[in-house]
């Protein structure tokens, strides 16, 4: 069964896809009335529609069944250094995949560049298109931040705040239980250049706990992609012994 993405706002009668959405089922599947689809809005909902009528490239929608997944009770707030990189795309698939709730980019002393003000808008194409094919419910957030310091006060109200740095021992590795003690958790990850003695220290004063992703120089996708599959084995572990 195909997946789509329908806005939230337009989860009422009637049931409308257009654009993209409508091309892919009308002109791509050539879908007819009476199939049926999957449909999500990126805020935790989902619904069996059976398609009702194609109209000027436009495809009517009659509901057979709408609910709603449950936010997750660990949620991971990964924040990640700035760099000039063509796998910044491929990190947000990911962390549509591997369930992260809120994206941050922030700009370290050794970024290449900065963020802009907001977000580009074809990431958000890349979430959707992520969470149709994972078939997660919950599109992940994307902020841009302009330096440490709006860092530090974003992460005022986190009770777990970490920051992954090389230079901490290796025994003081992280693990998915660090990474969802708290019901929001943060993780700063520094750009590919890494962070400055400075900045760690500028963040431990201000409550971060610094921990370790073992001996290998790991590049700044790696760390957030080892990062997002602590968190997602964790989430998953929990929900299969609660038996969700």
């Amino acid at each position: 069964m195909h997946t789509f993405f329908l806005a939230p706002h337009y989860w009422k009668p009637p049931y409308l896809l257009d654009g993209q959405e409508a091309v892919h089922l009308i002109k791509v599947l050539r879908a007819k009335p009476g199939t049926t689809i999957k449909v999500l809005d990126g805020q935790g909902r989902l619904g069996l529609f059976k398609l009702e009528q194609v109209k000027k490239r436009k495809a009517y929608l009659q509901p057979v069944k709408i609910w709603t997944q449950d936010k997750p009770n660990k949620k991971l707030y990964l924040a990640i250094g700035w760099t000039k990189s063509s796998r910044r795309a491929w990190i947000l698939e990911k962390a549509v995949e591997l369930k992260a709730w809120k994206i941050i980019f922030w700009p370290g002393e050794f970024s290449q560049g900065r963020p802009g003000q907001t977000p580009k808008e074809n990431w958000r194409n890349r979430l959707i298109a992520a969470a149709k094919q994972c078939q997660n419910p919950w599109l992940p957030e994307v902020l841009n931040l302009s330096g440490l310091s709006e860092l530090i006060h974003y992460a005022q109200n986190f009770k777990q705040k970490i920051v992954l740095w090389e230079k901490c021992p290796p025994e003081n590795i992280i693990t998915g239980q660090d990474i969802c003690k708290e019901e929001k958790n943060l993780v700063v990850i520094g750009p590919e250049g890494g962070l400055s003695a400075a900045e760690v220290k500028e963040l431990t004063q201000n409550g971060f706990k610094t921990f370790s992703l073992g001996t290998s120089i790991l590049r700044w996708e790696t760390a957030a992609i080892v990062c997002l599959s602590l968190h997602y084995l964790e989430l998953e572990n929990a929900n299969h012994l609660s038996g969700v």
